[in-house]
């Protein structure tokens, strides 16, 4: 396999999917503080995680791991895991515990993300909740509650060592190249409808905007590169700092220089943005495209 790594960065638009712990009847979304002085709203990598497993095994493309606590931790079962190989141990690890004195069999993650992080700063608001209508029907005083609430956009990166998906030296699994490009093309497809279901909501986590291709060197390219910024009221993509990376190259062997941007989808939807930069092509084809370039990239001769 020449190219091993596949990155994509995500643009969403939602409300707040990740909350720390409250105090009294106050919910607290959780948020990140800068030099600036500015507050983001973040959603952790590990809620990420829990919302894409959840929609692929809701969608019957998935099923769950086999879990136990046997050993006083709750972990994958190894009994399982020496028989297959789940997809969510394939491409998130783990770390199987054997009991005191032993050493404990780990994976580490061949796909990962980043935190879910907002462009814009938080101003504070919140959401008065009462449970209204259930006090008028009791004929009493309704009891209220406070949370922290934002609506606006955030971007998220997901990373695949393709080179390292549906092999484990623990257990002795080497899947089928068929089953290896299953996987990786079935978490992408997971990223084109998100949702995140929280508190009572269904968050909307379909990409707006999408970047990301299959690459010869492992790297972020655009996480540090996507920015949303506004325009008076209109949210523009800023491209300046994307065509940075586009047009940057690396080098893949002495005769052998590749251009980022060759290699590279970009997908963004209709009306969303001032600016469009003429691209055509919607995030979902975007990422069916990525999904394309999974399948040559296990296909391509070394």
């Amino acid at each position: 396999m020449n190219r091993k790594g596949l990155t994509i960065t995500y643009i969403v638009k939602a409300f707040p999917c990740n909350y720390d712990e409250g105090y009294g009847n106050v919910s607290i979304a959780k948020k990140i503080h800068r030099g600036s002085g500015e507050t983001f709203l973040f959603t952790s990598r590990q809620a990420l995680r829990y919302s894409i497993v959840n929609w692929l095994v809701e969608h019957g493309i998935w099923k769950y791991a086999q879990l136990t606590s046997e050993q006083g931790v709750k972990q994958y079962d190894p009994k399982q895991l020496k028989k297959e190989f789940p997809e969510e141990a394939d491409l998130f690890g783990y770390m199987i515990t054997a009991g005191r004195g032993r050493q404990a069999q780990t994976r580490a993650a061949v796909a990962r993300l980043t935190h879910l992080i907002s462009f814009e700063p938080w101003f504070g608001d919140q959401e008065l909740l009462t449970n209204k209508n259930f006090a008028d029907r009791l004929g009493e005083n309704p009891d209220m509650a406070n949370i922290e609430t934002g609506y606006g956009y955030y971007k998220y990166s997901l990373s695949v060592d393709l080179d390292k998906v549906g092999k484990d030296e623990n257990f002795g699994h080497n899947l089928s190249k068929e089953e290896k490009i299953k996987r990786v093309c079935d978490l992408i497809e997971a990223t084109k409808f998100l949702y995140r279901d929280i508190r009572g909501r269904r968050e909307d986590l379909k990409p707006i905007f999408v970047i990301g291709g299959v690459y010869h060197k492992k790297s972020l390219f655009f996480h540090n590169a996507v920015n949303v910024i506004f325009k008076g009221s209109k949210p523009f993509i800023n491209y300046e700092s994307l065509k940075q990376v586009l047009e940057a190259k690396y080098t893949v062997s002495e005769k052998e220089i590749k251009i980022i941007g060759d290699l590279t989808h970009l997908g963004i939807q209709k009306g969303e943005f001032g600016d469009d930069f003429g691209i055509t092509v919607s995030p979902f084809d975007a990422l069916d495209r990525i999904k394309e370039e999974v399948e040559k990239a296990f296909n391509e001769k070394k």
